[in-house]
């Protein structure tokens, strides 16, 4: 009967310990599932790949591209003056940091590469790397002119009516000042398609019927706007002049709207 008793409380004692480990399990099992389900694992995409090429590598890849100076700001720049302004950077040589650097012209990539230049430096940086050229003294001249007619003949400089202070509207010898609470009219009639070079637009005004010529006194800047035609425009600054295909928007606004003109149907397209 003891020997009995005895089987019996080991056959206890070991399902006891059965049951408490299979708890145990139990317990550590949910623990795990509710972390998890409070805690979703991120899913890293394996195609992901950071860019290691050198900053000046990464720079000169990009495409949309924005400027801005003391007087303006994000101004995209059209391909072409990228193009330049890219050239003028074979002519840079890598330096160290520097302590004395106030730029005077910013601008950035649409995903995150940012530059700056004081003229006498030029500096490439993201979140986690910067980088510095000399700029030679011999092509100080050269690059400043190319930056401002990045921004300045810029299409999407153009725009930015809210800098602008007096515009007149010409056609031969009548003029018309446009008011400021219709600069957003004129701006929204304003839409380029791509830079041009100019023999076409300069065949086009010479057969037009009408052209007109937009004269545009902003902040510390003055604008001209010639018409060319329907589809061209020729945008002129102190910092440099450039030609524009256009919608016809703009040319049949200011002949309509503005100078009350007939059709000109037997314009040359």
């Amino acid at each position: 009967m003891a020997k009995k008793r005895k089987v019996k409380k080991s056959v206890l004692v070991a399902m006891s310990i059965v049951v408490f480990f299979v708890i145990y399990g139990l317990a550590f099992y949910l623990g795990t599932y509710l972390d998890n389900k409070d805690n979703p694992k991120v899913e890293t995409k394996e195609d992901e790949s950071v860019d290691e090429r050198p900053l000046m590598k990464q720079l000169s890849s990009k495409k949309k591209i924005y400027m801005s100076n003391e007087q303006v700001e994000n101004i995209k720049v059209d391909e072409i003056y990228w193009d330049e302004v890219k050239y003028e950077f074979t002519k840079f040589s890598q330096v160290r940091k520097s302590e004395k650097f106030t730029p005077i012209y910013t601008g950035y990539s649409d995903d995150g590469v940012r530059f700056s230049t004081d003229l006498n430096l030029f500096r490439i940086y993201t979140v986690n790397e910067e980088v510095y050229y000399k700029i030679p003294i011999s092509e100080k001249t050269q690059f400043e002119k190319v930056l401002n007619g990045s921004i300045y003949t810029s299409f999407d400089f153009v725009k930015k009516y809210k800098t602008w202070k007096n515009v007149i509207i010409s056609y031969g010898d009548e003029k018309k000042t446009i008011h400021k609470w219709k600069y957003d009219d004129l701006v929204y009639k304003m839409s380029s398609k791509r830079i041009v070079g100019k023999i076409q637009p300069e065949k086009n005004k010479d057969r037009s019927k009408y052209n007109f010529t937009i004269d545009i006194e902003g902040d510390n800047y003055t604008l001209k706007i010639e018409t060319m035609g329907k589809d061209y425009v020729k945008i002129s600054s102190d910092k440099g002049e450039a030609y524009y295909e256009v919608s016809i928007a703009l040319y049949e606004y200011l002949r309509e709207e503005i100078f009350k003109l007939p059709s000109d149907s037997d314009d040359e397209e």
